[in-house]
């Protein structure tokens, strides 16, 4: 057994990864079910996954809905703690270590609050300097996880890892996608592919292109730049170099706009106003959603379907996520609105 499987093929690890996969979702008969007996259901899985008798079982296809439909995967209780395992001692440190400090999502640390902030200081260090001469060049890439290319990937992590350590996560790999093009949301070890996917593109942004102002999270970047002749150039370089991984980006979302414009990132519309200060206002879709989702809850809670308490839970969840930007009328706003709902 190489070191790297010794990290993962480790009780303490394993025991590790088991509390991380339970958090939140102790509720489930899948989870309660391995909980019963977790001590001797882990031993178990260490023993197999030492012996080599370990099989993993068939992940199932689930539609997601929100924020875009596609479909995505659901992996058993026990395949998912041993592929936390794998994930947390070994793919994520080791995948991760060469990572730009803007490559923002899925990672300790970092986040959607940490690109929003990087984003917030990159727009008021550029008025700073050139005012509201510049432009923004958004890059969304098309289908991203769908187009990923098993060879690409598999190379990369090969690079990372040593041979014992790469076999296992093959494994897991093939054993979820084997004959499929591309991959599909839902494991642990697909995000963290698709956080290193796009890392040479950052490189190459930052050290090729020299690019100053310059997030990523996940398969949306912003670049702003003073020159909408370089964003022009930069955006068919960058093109080019997608091509080589099998990526293209998504024409209707990729775009350069003048630094005055409005735009939306993250789930918040940005401006900059005449002195300088960034606005952040939620994204309408996002308003007009919650309004769906507040409308079904306090139906619910009206046919004693639900308790008041969750309601709350899952809209102080939404107005929490409101008030990372300017927000406060907004709030009174869906308060009122969701009282008005009860009362009905």
């Amino acid at each position: 057994m190489t070191e790297d499987e010794k990290l993962i093929v480790n009780l303490d690890a394993l025991y590790n990864a088991y509390l991380k996969c339970r958090k939140g979702v102790s509720w489930k008969p899948s989870v309660m079910a391995f909980s019963n007996d977790a001590l001797l259901n882990i031993h178990k899985l260490y023993c197999q996954l030492k012996d080599g008798t370990y099989k993993s079982g068939k992940p199932k296809t689930i539609l997601i809905t929100y924020p875009k439909r596609r479909e995505g995967l659901s992996i058993s209780f026990r395949d998912r703690i041993y592929q936390r395992a794998i994930n947390d001692e070994v793919l994520y440190p080791r995948m991760t270590r060469s990572f730009i400090q803007t490559n923002c999502s899925c990672q300790k640390g970092k986040g959607t609050d940490y690109a929003r902030k990087y984003l917030k200081e990159y727009l008021w260090a550029h008025y700073r300097n050139h005012g509201f001469d510049g432009y923004i060049l958004q890059i969304d890439i098309s289908k991203y996880y769908q187009s990923m290319s098993h060879e690409v990937v598999e190379d990369m992590f090969r690079a990372k890892l040593d041979d014992g350590a790469y076999k296992r996560v093959k494994e897991v790999l093939d054993n979820q996608y084997k004959d499929v093009k591309g991959y599909k949301p839902g494991s642990q070890m697909v995000q963290i592919a698709g956080i290193s996917y796009l890392s040479p593109i950052d490189h190459y942004i930052k050290e090729k292109l020299h690019m100053k102002y310059y997030i990523r999270y996940m398969d949306d970047s912003i670049m702003i730049h003073p020159s909408k002749e370089y964003l022009e150039y930069a955006l068919e370089q960058i093109k080019i170099e997608l091509a080589k991984i099998g990526l293209k980006v998504n024409p209707k979302k990729t775009k350069i706009i003048p630094f005055s414009e409005k735009f939306t990132f993250l789930g918040f519309e940005y401006r900059v106003t005449d002195k300088g200060k960034v606005i952040m206002i939620v994204d309408r879709q996002s308003v007009k959603h919650e309004k769906m989702k507040l409308r079904k809850m306090c139906k619910r809670v009206k046919l004693n379907k639900m308790s008041v308490e969750k309601l709350q839970e899952c809209f102080g969840a939404y107005k929490n996520h409101v008030s990372k930007g300017n927000s406060y009328n907004l709030t009174n706003k869906l308060n009122t609105y969701c009282l008005d709902l009860l009362k009905t």
